[in-house]
């Protein structure tokens, strides 16, 4: 008689394990899936910021190559968080872009437009425009339609 109680006691011990193991468990993945849905919504929160483009129209160059028979034809953009006062300052001041740019072009040779060196070229060219711009700064130059042709 002595060996049914004990069975007793370990097979309650063993349900108050396995209710502890699942309260435990439990609380763990409802802490998570509360903590997750807080970081979700935090995610959600944030601005979404819209970007405008410009047009500079289209370059056509000389390239420093072949004493100069070289030469690009390339359209750029310039790319901008939307921002009323900064486009009409871009209208006004291309002119003065514009001749940035087709300076800045001019110094390049036919080496220069690679994948990387374009990466150099739109960084060199943001660096030197954004001081001309009183309204706000721009964050992007894309390039379109690049030929290099003698």
């Amino acid at each position: 008689m002595s060996e049914k109680p004990k069975k007793k006691n370990s097979f309650k011990l063993v349900i108050i394990v396995l209710l502890l193991l699942i309260v435990v468990g439990g609380g763990a993945f409802a802490g998570m899936y509360i903590l997750g849905n807080k970081s979700e919504a935090a995610t959600t929160k944030t601005v979404a910021v819209t970007e405008s483009n410009y047009s500079l129209d289209e370059f056509v160059v000389n390239l420093l190559d072949d004493g100069g028979l070289l030469y690009i034809k390339v359209t750029v953009y310039i790319g901008y968080e939307e921002n009323e006062k900064l486009a009409v300052e871009l209208e006004t001041e291309k002119p003065v872009i514009r001749d940035i740019v087709n300076s800045y072009l001019r110094t390049k040779k036919n080496a220069d437009f690679t994948s990387t060196g374009l990466v150099t070229i739109k960084s060199d060219l943001i660096t030197r425009i954004n001081p001309v711009l009183t309204k706000g700064k721009i964050s992007h130059i894309y390039f379109n339609n690049i030929v290099i042709s003698r």
